[in-house]
């Protein structure tokens, strides 16, 4: 074994399969709960992070004409647009590596969970090593997989092509991104004479496509990690229309008051 592989089992691997292990034994060894519990505490510790991203993107929209007068002013110049645009962010509090880097962290976790999963559908089971000392007195049977009850809700976790995850990882996926459009920055007006493509109907489709590719992945994968997906496209649903309540609100009446002024009524 590599020295890579070493430290991505000491510092990835292991540390989530010890807290699944620890869910596992709390529920009698019930793959779908650990994998739902595991979800939400990644999600919980992740929350504040993934609320600045989501703060920021919604910033962006107002920073948005500031953003436009730049690249005309150095639309010939890119070194200095790109200067002044990093310049724009630091002055205005916003930083966009913050939202990637929310997104990035969730990717090692998705591949530990695959590999875990995969580890106990080829019917290894896990290395025993892998447990801490101290979960050793109640965890140790939860690295075998006759010891885990692997059926949550009718659906056998190790199995593969499960459709009604499938749909809705695709419903909920769809309905994260269109959650997120709602502070998405709006484009630039079109100048006269111009043949520019309409950016929503292109947002709206890759949405679309994003959603059925998601559905896919999910169809081709153990159901346990259609379940992690499910759950945690449900958390952020949850956490936008939360955060996102006041813009909802307006697009709410917007649609049943067509034609109508909407006012919204300070708290």
């Amino acid at each position: 074994m590599n020295i890579f592989s070493v430290l991505l089992t000491q510092i990835l691997y292991r540390p989530i399969f010890n807290v699944l292990i620890v869910f596992l034994s709390l529920f009698g060894g019930n793959l779908g709960i650990a994998i739902i519990l595991l979800t939400l505490l990644i999600r919980g510790i992740m929350f504040k992070s993934t609320a600045a991203g989501a703060n920021m993107q919604q910033g962006m929209s107002s920073l948005q004409p500031k953003i436009e007068e730049l690249q005309k002013k150095y639309a010939d110049n890119p070194q200095k647009l790109s200067e002044e645009t990093m310049k724009l962010f630091k002055s205005e509090g916003k930083a966009p590596l913050k939202w990637c880097l929310t997104m990035l962290v969730q990717i090692p976790i998705f591949i530990c969970l695959y590999y875990v999963v995969r580890k106990f559908a080829g019917g290894e089971g896990v290395p025993p090593e892998w447990l801490y000392s101290f979960f050793r007195s109640f965890g140790q049977q939860y690295t075998e997989l006759s010891n885990i009850d692997t059926n949550f809700l009718g659906i056998d976790l190790l199995e593969k092509g499960n459709r009604v995850l499938t749909i809705l990882v695709v419903i909920f996926n769809y309905g994260q991104m269109k959650l997120t459009s709602l502070v998405q920055p709006k484009p630039a007006a079109k100048l006269p004479g111009a043949t520019m493509p309409d950016m929503s109907k292109m947002m709206g489709t890759m949405s679309i496509g994003m959603s059925l590719m998601m559905g896919a992945l999910v169809y081709s994968l153990n159901s346990a990690i259609g379940m992690y997906l499910v759950t945690t496209s449900l958390f952020s649903i949850a956490q936008y229309s939360r955060q996102y309540r006041a813009l909802i609100k307006v697009k709410l009446n917007e649609f049943f008051h067509k034609g109508k002024p909407t006012i919204i009524q300070p708290k």
